[in-house]
């Protein structure tokens, strides 16, 4: 593995994702994957499970609030998996960014959403069921 591998979480827009191994869809097919991409967390992307600047034209808000948490180190392949009408999850050694001012890596793996409904955003709260959220 070269790189650290990171998760930018930005207020009311993106995951911006840095060094990723892996992407996987939910049927388990690799999707493509670049140095740099962004991944859509408000739901409303055209283009799953990537942005397509959705966000500011459904004045998608998240303000993400700084959380004292302990880091660990995880072993294995840097990868997100997206799950059908569910959230992202992350697996492996990703560092996951909020506010420019913390770093965090969860437990392996960890959830986050991507239907924009969540009361604990970043992380899922399993509020894409309530609202019938859709990869379609």
């Amino acid at each position: 593995m070269g790189n650290k591998c990171c998760i930018n979480v930005f207020d009311d827009g993106p995951l911006g994702i840095e060094d990723l191994e892996s992407l996987t869809d939910a049927n388990g097919e690799e999707l493509e994957i670049k140095s740099r991409m962004a991944l859509c967390r408000c739901g409303a992307s055209e283009n799953k499970p990537f942005c397509d600047g959705a966000h500011k034209k459904i004045g998608f808000s998240s303000k993400i609030e700084k959380q004292e948490t302990d880091q660990k180190i995880n072993e294995g392949k840097r990868a997100i998996k997206v799950y059908l009408n569910g959230p992202y999850e992350v697996s492996g050694d990703i560092e996951l960014n909020i506010n420019d001012e913390m770093s965090l890596s969860g437990d392996d793996p960890y959830y986050l959403c991507r239907c924009g409904a969540s009361e604990n955003k970043p992380f899922c709260d399993g509020s894409h069921k309530k609202i019938d959220f859709s990869d379609e």
